[in-house]
């Protein structure tokens, strides 16, 4: 993930901190690090007065309304989104992302977290799901 020289800010760790996170996720520590604080603040959102977000819980993976999903089968590209509380695809909610991606593949047996690539609202780029599961 690269950004603008102006959009990010230095947040001091130890070095010790850094270098755990970094051997385990060694091209992913910012997005790791984003990611934790977002579902930080998700489940926090009740102790600063602001209304929780809404969005999709994936496991462990908070999904906010406006996040993309998409698979590419027999070369077509299928996209979904998470709107509120949902997950649409045309004009149909599912109940998980695993059923949506069976849906979505012509209702073959599917791994979602295999299959299905996401861009949540504050992402760039699309990264795939299973990257996002840790």
């Amino acid at each position: 993930m690269s950004y603008p020289l102006d959009s990010f800010v230095a947040v001091p760790l130890s070095t010790e901190l850094y270098a755990r996170v970094a051997a385990r996720f060694p091209s992913r520590v910012s997005s790791l690090i984003e990611d934790v604080l977002n579902d930080f603040l998700e489940r926090t959102a009740d102790d600063d007065g602001q209304a929780p977000r809404t969005g999709v819980r994936w496991e462990s993976l908070f999904l906010p309304s406006g996040t993309l999903a998409r698979t590419r089968y027999h070369g077509e590209e299928k996209q979904a989104e998470v709107i509120d509380a949902e997950i649409i695809w045309q004009g149909e909610a599912y109940p998980s992302f695993g059923r949506l991606a069976n849906a979505m593949r012509g209702d073959t047996s599917n791994n979602a977290w295999k299959v299905l690539e996401l861009k949540r609202p504050t992402d760039t780029q699309w990264q795939p799901a299973y990257l996002l599961r840790n």
